[in-house]
């Protein structure tokens, strides 16, 4: 009986493995509409790089308003399938350029007609990314969103941080409204800025789609344990030819010397709050209590280091706890940037919540 257990040991562990094979098997059934050539997410990461890697093309053939801009594998070519023949001329001219199509998973057929479809047109080397962009979420890997959805995003005050990658100059020449500078080659010296909060989604953009800075810096974004964090690869060139420059708003004065009239700020917080940079210049355990849902936390003994980050394409308001922080900030940036030449304070007593609200009592 002895010498018996051996062989049914192995014959059982065999039957085991295969009935765990045709578990996985039946999770993802190959369907007759697939095509034969699928390939995994890390066979799609090795080419999600910039500069893109030549003669590839990772293509999402999901609808661009309703899927695209909400979410997306970085570097990736928009043409829907439904516009497949529309936008076939985006399609490398080289017939052997390696083609990576995906869509919505395992279930949606988009990506496999589109792939046909390049097929027909005589491309050799077509692959289907079947799993999809819920795949690379669940991967936790980096995602890309679309400028439209930012711009929805800003307009409805939503609770995020925009993060400009750029050198500093870069930045002061113009940048997309609400956003902070931290230049990924300062990434180390500048993580103060961010947010103490891991899950506060972070979006980090740069000079365009052959820009790197941004995909660098959200990987160290991720390193440092933050859980949302997206690529805007448009960046600030997108951004100016969809939306233009950044708008000023005319400020009003409210009363004292460089203040901001109290009404209006929260005016302006409640319908355009991406029309100014709100600083607030108290010490961090007290913005991470509470603070305006926006605001970026540069404490008022630290403003003098972090002041080249300051944008001059759009107001700077400054806000603390009474007034006199925020009064200081205003006047140390009327001496050390000059050319700003739209900075202001709040001069109010300011109550902050957890939720991003607040209350102002005006002396």
């Amino acid at each position: 009986m002895k010498t018996m257990r051996k062989p049914l040991l192995t014959t059982l562990m065999l039957m085991l493995g295969l009935m765990l094979l045709s578990g996985c098997a039946a999770q993802q059934p190959r369907e007759p509409w697939m095509i034969n050539d699928i390939v995994d997410v890390e066979y799609v990461a090795q080419y999600v790089k910039v500069p893109h890697p030549e003669n590839v093309m990772i293509i999402d053939s999901r609808p661009y308003e309703a899927k695209f801009v909400k979410g997306y594998i970085p570097t990736a070519v928009s043409i829907p399938d439904t516009q497949f023949e529309k936008h076939a001329g985006r399609l490398p001219a080289d017939k052997n350029a390696l083609l990576i199509f995906y869509c919505g998973g395992w279930q949606c057929k988009l990506s496999h007609k589109s792939a046909r479809k390049a097929m027909d047109m005589g491309y050799t080397n077509v692959k289907v990314f079947a799993a999809g962009y819920p795949a690379w979420l669940e991967s936790g890997r980096v995602p890309a969103l679309g400028l439209e959805a930012l711009h929805d995003m800003l307009a409805s005050g939503a609770d995020y941080m925009l993060i400009d990658s750029r050198p500093v100059q870069k930045y002061l020449e113009g940048t997309i409204p609400s956003a902070i500078s931290v230049p990924d080659s300062r990434f180390d010296a500048k993580k103060g800025l961010l947010p103490a909060d891991k899950n506060t989604p972070l979006i980090f953009f740069c000079g365009g789609l052959k820009c790197p800075l941004s995909h660098k810096s959200a990987a160290k974004a991720q390193a440092l344990g933050y859980t949302s964090v997206w690529i805007a690869e448009e960046g600030e060139p997108g951004w100016k030819a969809l939306y233009g420059g950044g708008q000023a708003v005319a400020v009003q004065s409210g009363g004292e010397e460089g203040s901001i009239d109290a009404e209006q700020f929260k005016t302006i917080m409640a319908e355009s709050p991406g029309s100014i940079m709100v600083v607030d210049v108290r010490d961090p355990d007290e913005f991470n209590a509470g603070h305006i849902k926006g605001a970026v936390n540069i404490p008022v003994d630290r403003l003098e280091k972090e002041i080249a980050a300051l944008p001059a394409d759009k107001p700077v308001v400054f806000v603390c706890a009474t007034g006199a922080r925020s009064g200081e900030a205003y006047y140390m940036t009327r001496d050390l940037r000059p050319e700003i030449k739209d900075v202001f304070y709040l001069e109010a007593e300011t109550t902050y919540h957890k939720d991003g609200s607040f209350d102002i009592t005006v002396p």
